[in-house]
């Protein structure tokens, strides 16, 4: 539940397929290369291809050349295309099932006329990083649909056979999960993303005793569809996670129930000699349940906590060593951002107090680089890099890294925020290597429920975390030199590191990417990459704030930005020091009463802000607020769109002169009069109606705006709207106040 400094968003092109396995034997793996230039600015490779062969296809350069990889069939004409891996990504790649048998034609050509060295790597089979001892039980093309939304099958393994489950989506934005239920139908393992930057899915298991088991493939939410292979091996050489049920200890008490919107959590009680070590674990027996786990010392003060334990499985299991005797609560919930649902099985253990640090070495070796680890160690950090492999870096990299970590904890300190929670050695942990699709991650790797470093605040949610900074930023689709972009993404993911002092569990999960990018723009000037992030929520004002949808967490960072220059800076770091006292919705209401104002009054603001880019680095956003329609006459005006919590639509008035303009629909809409003039927005609230005077304005527009708050983060609906225009029969209120246009341009409809 770490956060990350790039979104990723991943796209798979659509390809045609055919559900067999090809007989002929299959040729070696090639690695060719090329090199694009004016005179010759395409470059073909032949390949045959039997019926239902599956292929890949990948580019890769040095010089991080912008590809567009083609494939043609035996006919000429083209059967797949891809620009980019992923987002940020400029690689291309094609995973191909054959049609027909024949001869194909790769043509590798670049992005815009992009020029340079390339090489060509093809792979016959789909490649999911088994060894060469690896035994293929199954590989085969599925189709996802409405008749369709999962695929079984059985999995006979041995006594300590390693099964490796993986998916690989061929349509577009198709989001596979995986499943692996136990001989008695008990889920074993689960895998929604397997952290590579794609949507695909793995799960690698050690069998713990031989049986049938059972493999389900599916989609997030149950509701994708398209097309995807399907990856069954046995690979001795796999590396397996932690088997959380081989810990052996004595049987305490053993419990089975459900968890549903009705039976939100169960609390079970507990009683623990000193010295005592407790082992809890959970495993779903049935539905899509997200356990957490939490222990409440007899003081009600929380000493132990799990979400996910691991192992790819949402199931969670923790130890912990009793520090006194008495009765302690254990709770058993679900993640508080899911709507999980589904029955499971807790099972407590008196165990040897050496699990703990089995389980937290576990947690804390979660990142290995690919080649011997170097250190460097400045005052307050230990950054680990290596020469070797896919994490290569270079000593001068690491170095400024080093350097630029010692320099955003001195100066997000001096901001007033406390320092996050160090390691035992005393100093914060990095990595500099690669970051599997995102600039940089920050993962907590344990829960240490008090901040040392806030003597005034017992947290009780607190978390120790590492760090992961990209290596090179090669195939990013960024503009910027390494070191910049190194510059934004340290001082992000540092940001994460702090947040995670306050609490790791809070519930408006919004802030937490929201303030790492505003962080960008208030410490590493230039350096900052937030400014493109602002697209996604002024393409789509409408939606709702804390909406779920991918990137708007990160493009709503100028919220933090208006409340900053209305109440200062300070007041970002007072919204993460409630973070310790409440949660959700009530973390930001107690931060803004506090200054006098309401959610729905601050949000209100935001969005004229964003209208007028009344921002100082609004130069650099790439695109404005989009427009919602043009009221151009009389009679009623109906939106063709909806819009969400806290959302606003905005519509322009190309009428000379004064109107009276009525909403009618929600009652939570109000209207708000936005005119340009004199190098301002002027700004003038209409309730539910009221006149609005185009004239000396050299831009009008009406903002609709939603006040309604959203009962918990994430939860928004659509509301449609109507406007009728009439006649003015009073004068224009008074204007309520004024924001800068230096920055204003005028709303795109698109």
């Amino acid at each position: 539940m770490g956060g990350s400094s790039v979104r990723a968003a991943i796209s798979f092109i659509a390809l045609f397929l055919l559900a067999a396995s090809a007989t002929a034997q299959t040729p070696a793996d090639q690695r060719l290369n090329g090199n694009l230039t004016s005179r010759a600015p395409r470059a073909s490779f032949q390949l045959q291809l039997q019926a239902g062969q599956i292929v890949t296809l990948e580019t890769s350069s040095r010089d991080n050349l912008d590809t567009v990889l083609t494939l043609n069939g035996p006919n000429g004409r083209q059967v797949a295309q891809n620009d980019d891996i992923a987002q940020g990504m400029l690689q291309s790649r094609i995973v191909f099932v054959a049609r027909e048998a024949g001869r194909h034609t790769a043509v590798v050509s670049g992005y815009n006329n992009a020029r340079g060295a390339f090489d060509l790597n093809i792979s016959y089979g789909l490649d999911v990083g088994l060894s060469d001892q690896a035994r293929t039980l199954r590989e085969e093309t599925l189709t996802f649909d409405a008749r369709r939304t999962e695929h079984r099958y059985p999995v006979d393994l041995a006594d300590g056979d390693i099964f490796v489950a993986s998916t690989f989506a061929l349509a577009a934005n198709l989001d596979t999960t995986l499943e692996l239920r136990g001989p008695d139908n008990a889920v074993l393992a689960q895998s929604d993303d397997r952290g590579d930057g794609t949507l695909n899915s793995q799960i690698i298991f050690e069998a713990p005793g031989a049986g049938s088991y059972t493999i389900i493939a599916s989609t997030y939410g149950g509701n994708g569809a398209g097309d995807f292979i399907l990856s069954l091996a046995v690979d001795p050489n796999a590396q397996a996670p932690f088997n959380f049920a081989a810990v052996e200890g004595a049987p305490i008490a053993e419990y089975d129930g459900e968890l549903s919107d009705a039976t939100p959590q169960r609390e079970i009680q507990v009683n623990l000699r000193a010295g005592q070590t407790l082992y809890a674990v959970t495993d779903v027996t049935n539905g899509d349940l997200d356990t957490v786990l939490r222990l409440n010392a007899p003081d009600g003060y929380p000493v132990a906590l799990n979400d996910d334990r691991g192992d790819g499985s949402l199931n969670s299991a923790f130890a912990y060593t009793a520090a006194a005797a008495g009765a302690y609560t254990l709770q058993i919930y679900r993640f508080a951002q899911s709507s999980s649902s589904g029955s499971y099985h807790l099972a407590l253990l008196s165990v040897d107090a050496s699990v703990v640090d089995r389980l937290q070495a576990l947690a804390d070796t979660q990142v290995e680089l690919s080649g011997p680890e170097i250190v460097i160690e400045t005052p307050d950090f230990r950054v680990l890099y290596t020469l070797e492999g896919r994490d290569a870096s270079t000593p001068d990299y690491a170095r400024a890294v080093a350097d630029t970590l010692q320099n955003m904890l001195q100066a997000q300190t001096q901001m007033g925020w406390a320092p996050p929670v160090r390691d035992p050695d005393g100093r914060y942990r990095a990595y500099v290597g690669e970051a599997n699709g995102f600039m940089g991650y920050t993962k907590p790797v344990q829960i240490m429920f008090d901040n040392p470093s806030t003597a005034n605040a017992r947290e009780t949610a607190a978390a120790r975390a590492l760090l992961v900074i990209e290596n090179d930023f090669r195939g990013m689709g960024k503009k910027a030199p390494a070191e910049s972009l190194m510059r934004a993404t340290v001082t992000h993911e540092f940001n994460h590191m702090v947040q995670f002092g306050y609490d790791q569990q809070e519930g408006l999960r919004w802030l937490y990417e929201s303030t790492a990018s505003w962080m960008e723009t208030a410490t590493v000037g230039r350096d900052q990459d937030a400014t493109d992030y602002v697209a996604d929520d002024f393409a789509a004002p409408e939606r709702c704030w804390t909406t779920t949808e991918r990137g708007f967490d990160y493009a709503q960072w100028t919220l933090l930005q208006s409340l900053a220059d209305s109440y200062g800076q300070s007041i970002v770091v007072r919204l993460w020091e409630n973070t310790v006292r409440y949660d959700g919705i009530e973390t930001m209401s107690q931060t803004l009463s506090a200054v006098g104002t309401t959610i729905p009054d601050a949000l209100q603001r935001w969005r004229v802000q964003n209208f007028a880019r009344a921002y100082d680095l609004a130069p650099q956003f790439t695109r404005n607020v989009r427009l919602a329609g043009t009221i151009t006459r009389n009679g009623v005006w109906r939106t063709r769109g909806h819009i969400q919590q806290l959302g606003a639509n905005y519509v322009q008035v190309r009428m000379q002169g004064a109107r009276t303009f009525t909403l009618q629909g929600d009652p939570n809409l109000e209207l708000v009069g936005l005119g340009r003039r004199n190098g301002q927005i002027e700004v003038t609230p209409l309730g539910r109606g009221g006149v609005f005077d185009t004239n000396g304005y050299e831009y009008s527009a009406l903002m609709v705006f939603n006040r309604a708050v959203p009962a918990t983060p994430g939860a928004c609906t659509d509301v449609s709207y109507s406007i009728n225009v009439t006649p003015a029969a009073a004068a224009m209120p008074a204007v309520q106040y004024r924001v800068s246009a230096e920055h204003f341009a005028s709303p795109t409809t698109n």
